[in-house]
């Protein structure tokens, strides 16, 4: 299984429309971890053939930002935005509620910049963001779920079809 990671869209979706029609149709689902949740349902109504799954971030205005837990191939993925573990400051609280909820797999915004890295059998995975990145160029991930092996990549966005894997790992 495949699917598209985003984060921090903050109202500007054209370059995720680009990716969705480039390869959507390759991926099983996409994510997105919030800033903003009515760009996700936005890109749901755009591409209704692909399952979104979407969490609120801290400019969702909503009191309680909301995490899901989803279990895809014997894993179990986490979704938060990351404001409320406190991910601009470090991965430390991150990780140890990623091991408390059981989770394989722990995806995350909120800080605009890309971050890959497998911790104690954790993969955490930040994929940057589409629309306004900080330090960089705009990102989006991919994870991959195959074989009992999973997998994230960060894909940095060059141009309407351009995307490549970014080597940095944190």
């Amino acid at each position: 299984m495949k699917f598209l990671v985003f984060s921090d869209t903050h109202g500007s979706l054209w370059r995720a429309e680009n990716v969705l029609r480039a390869i959507g149709e390759k991926m099983d689902g996409v994510f997105h971890l919030g800033d903003c949740v009515e760009d996700a349902q936005e890109l749901e109504r755009q591409f209704p053939k692909l399952p979104f799954t979407f969490v609120r971030g801290n400019n969702d205005f909503e009191p309680i930002a909301g995490e899901k837990l989803l279990h895809q191939q014997n894993r179990t993925i986490l979704l938060t935005h990351g404001h409320r573990l406190n991910v601009s400051y470090g991965m430390d609280r991150l990780y140890y509620h990623a091991l408390e909820q059981g989770a394989d797999v722990a995806l995350f915004g909120h800080t605009h910049h890309p971050h890959l890295e497998q911790a104690g059998g954790v993969l955490l995975m930040n994929p940057g963001s589409i629309s306004l990145p900080r330090g960089g160029l705009p990102a989006f991930g991919i994870l991959m779920m195959e074989h009992g092996r999973v997998e994230g990549a960060i894909m940095e966005y060059w141009g309407e079809k351009d995307f490549r894997r970014m080597d940095v790992v944190r």
